[in-house]
């Protein structure tokens, strides 16, 4: 389990880092520093509990949110065998297509999904023998969310992509209005 993690953790800064708004280097795009996205006092996990994740992704799931200092928005399963699921976001100057269109087969792998509420939404599959991984990107204004999700086999492919759909459409309910910088608002 952890090492399908890893990859899907992997995957994910991967295609995120491809989306700096000026093709340079993503650790000088225009995003804001680790330190002023601590300072906005919002994270993907505000509006997520265990329960209602657990409701999304039909399976129970345990969060770890992490620290001040480390935070991060993580549902473990409660079962063993179950699929775990991670949440993180970036801003980033641009439209998450462009970004991923720019990036060429890569990019392509994302396949374009309907989330409501959002300005644009992506996701890939990757099934094989020890088990499933799901990445999906969610946009609204210049804010990306993502969810990277894996269960070992035996797996529920089926239910893993329902269940990351469900959080992408979740995520993008609840995206603040603002932008780096300003304090975020969030969304009725």
């Amino acid at each position: 389990m952890r090492a399908l993690m890893l990859v899907a953790a992997t995957a994910a800064a991967t295609v995120l880092a491809g989306c700096s708004s000026d093709g340079s280097d993503p650790s000088t795009a225009s995003s804001p520093d680790a330190s002023a996205i601590a300072g906005v006092g919002w994270s993907p996990c505000d509006a997520l509990t265990a329960k209602a994740v657990s409701r999304l992704v039909g399976a129970d799931v345990d969060e770890n949110a992490g620290t001040a200092d480390a935070p991060r928005c993580t549902f473990t399963p409660a079962a063993k065998g179950g699929a775990a699921y991670d949440v993180s976001y970036l801003y980033f100057d641009g439209g998450l297509d462009a970004a991923l269109d720019a990036m060429g087969a890569t990019g392509a792998q994302l396949k374009p999904v309907d989330v409501a509420g959002a300005d644009s939404a992506r996701l890939v599959v990757s099934a094989k023998k020890a088990g499933v991984l799901v990445t999906g990107f969610v946009q609204t204004g210049g804010l990306v969310q993502s969810v990277n999700a894996a269960q070992p086999t035996p797996y529920d492919r089926a239910q893993v992509v329902t269940g990351t759909k469900a959080l992408l459409a979740a995520l993008a309910e609840a995206a603040p209005t603002s932008t780096p910088g300003q304090s975020p608002t969030m969304s009725p």
